[in-house]
């Protein structure tokens, strides 16, 4: 489960935010996690949860909001959700997509005093 390597990555850029800003205290981790990204939502959800007792926020919850897999047509103009299984154009089911958003994996917020 390499959701647990990110999750180590994450302490590591949140350890920087806390120390350049001199914070005292974290509540919440809030993820971007997109459709198409290799990362499984609810596995970093789990790996937080065994992680954070072990971390200088154990009491930090974790949030992830699921970025939507978005394209556009190269060949019939289609812009919108796409099937982030099998990205084929909706309207013309064209494989010549071009994906806008959808495989991003991004720390959105930390929420700290």
């Amino acid at each position: 489960m390499h959701e647990l390597g990110l999750v180590y990555q994450i302490v590591k850029t949140v350890d920087e935010v806390v120390k350049q800003n001199s914070l005292q205290q974290v509540d919440e981790i809030v993820l971007q996690v997109g459709e198409m990204s290799d990362v499984v939502p609810r596995f970093i959800e789990e790996a937080w949860r065994a992680t954070a007792p072990t971390t200088d926020y154990p009491c930090a919850k974790m949030t992830v909001e699921i970025m939507p897999a978005m394209a556009k047509c190269l060949d019939c103009g289609y812009a919108g959700h796409v099937n982030s299984f099998a990205p084929d154009c909706p309207s013309c089911q064209s494989s010549m997509l071009k994906i806008t958003s959808g495989r991003q994996f991004d720390i959105k917020e930390i929420i700290a005093k």
